[in-house]
């Protein structure tokens, strides 16, 4: 099974939300999805069976706020984790790597 996505097709219950919030967050959804399928992350054919349990507030919790269902649920998930931003890791990192008589303008 291969996984496409198309920009104006609703996804899982997404299409119900009425709210600015929940439009919001279908964009949210849609984009991470988009980003992870043009990052070659969700392309070609699903490989990987997952199994396992979950607390089901938890499960609950992410699907009504997301509006996502099962293997949907997962994908979205799983592309969060995987383009996560790591700007403010990376910013820390930099901390001292400036020498001290540089001057900044201040």
């Amino acid at each position: 099974m291969t996984t496409e996505l198309n920009a104006d097709k609703p996804l899982g219950g997404a299409s119900s939300r009425k709210s600015a919030e929940g439009s919001v967050l279908s964009q949210r959804v849609r984009t991470t999805l988009l980003t992870a399928a043009a990052t070659g992350l969700i392309q070609g054919k699903k490989g990987k069976q997952l199994s396992g349990r979950v607390h089901e507030t938890l499960f609950e919790a992410a699907a009504t706020k997301s509006g996502l269902r099962g293997a949907e649920l997962i994908d979205y998930a799983l592309a969060k984790v995987a383009l996560e931003d790591d700007f403010a890791e990376q910013l820390i990192a930099l901390k001292g790597s400036i020498a001290v008589d540089v001057d900044l303008g201040a």
